[in-house]
């Protein structure tokens, strides 16, 4: 999740849970520091290693184990911050930085990306798939409400806005089986069902209406934008297609050269939503599960291995002209390539 939602979650939960009597703007400061304390894993940093980031984002520091640390750390910053005042200290922070903590750990669960929660006990990423990165509405409440529960000393407020963003990741999971079950409704409605391999479904930014959908079939990686509304029939419409990763895709480098490594590597990340693209002497390995838009096959990220030249990973945030109009549209049901799925 973006940063200032992070921000508004920690002051929220850092005010929601301060102990009575203590510091209310130490309390918001410790749910701050350590609702942002996570994501300094962005300054682990490797010339040597392409994936660094991949590798190392949301990995121990966004983990349950090691909350407490962000917690002790941020009491102790904000109980120096207010050192001059009677009614702070550090031990009085200790559950205020932790529930910052927390705030941030889960919160970024609910998204896409993959989160080590259970780390160093298991190494898995966990993806809710119920909140894009980015959503105002998600965001904006709980900001507002911060912000007053700490300039009017009303620990009520905060516990409003951490209500309300609960509330929306919930709307966000039945929205999210809404859209999976419409997909595969329409699967079976085009007699394909029997042939769908894998099927992953994302949020796209901004909305819990219009979500990304990707299956395997055939070989190849399909992508669609199904929007589901309250009260209406879901629609879908089909996107682009992009050639899956086989141990036969043509070009690969050989098997334990540094290259082969790296694609590995970012196989363990992607869990294997691996698409294929031959370009010039090069190969790109994409992960087909995000893109810009819910119709694009081309990954937002990929490692690019070409012979006698070090593997790099290559970002397209590209858009063509019209692409946010068009987004648009789906988000509002006018685009004109729906198809309502009966």
């Amino acid at each position: 999740m973006d940063n200032v939602t992070h921000a508004a979650l920690g002051i929220a939960a850092g005010i929601a849970v301060r102990r009575a009597g203590a510091s209310l703007p130490a309390a918001a400061l410790a749910g701050l520091l350590a609702g942002e304390g996570p994501d300094l894993d962005v300054f682990i940093r490797s010339a040597g290693d392409p994936l660094v980031s991949f590798r190392w984002h949301r990995h121990f520091t966004h983990s349950f184990a090691f909350a407490p640390v962000w917690g002790l750390l941020a009491a102790l910053i904000s109980a120096w911050f207010f050192r001059r005042r009677p009614d702070v200290h550090w031990r009085d922070l200790l559950l205020p930085g932790l529930a910052g903590a927390l705030s941030h750990v889960l919160c970024d669960a609910c998204t896409s990306y993959g989160t080590m929660l259970l780390w160093p006990f298991d190494y898995g990423r966990y993806a809710w798939d119920c909140l894009p990165i980015i959503d105002l509405f998600a965001t904006l409440p709980v900001l507002v409400l911060a912000i007053l529960a700490w300039k009017k000393g009303a620990p009520r407020l905060a516990a409003y806005g951490l209500v309300w963003f609960a509330t929306y990741a919930l709307l966000g999971v039945w929205q999210h089986a809404r859209a999976e079950s419409a997909l595969r409704q329409w699967f079976a409605s085009q007699q394909m069902a029997d042939r769908i391999e894998r099927v992953a479904v994302k949020p796209t930014a901004l909305n819990l209406v219009v979500w990304r959908c990707v299956w395997l079939e055939g070989g190849k990686w399909h992508t669609a934008a199904v929007r589901v509304m309250p009260f209406a029939d879901p629609q879908v419409i089909v996107g682009e297609n992009r050639a899956a990763l086989t141990p036969g895709s043509p070009g690969l480098p050989a098997t334990g050269s540094p290259a082969a490594v790296i694609i590995a590597d970012f196989s363990r990340f992607t869990q294997d939503w691996n698409s294929f693209t031959v370009d010039g002497p090069a190969v790109l390995i994409g992960d087909i599960r995000f893109g810009m838009l819910p119709t694009s096959a081309r990954p937002l990220w990929s490692v690019r291995c070409e012979p006698n030249v070090p593997s790099t990973v290559v970002m397209d945030r590209s858009l063509l002209p019209g692409d946010w109009g068009r987004f648009g549209q789906m988000i509002t049901g006018s685009d004109p390539r729906f198809i309502v799925i009966k």
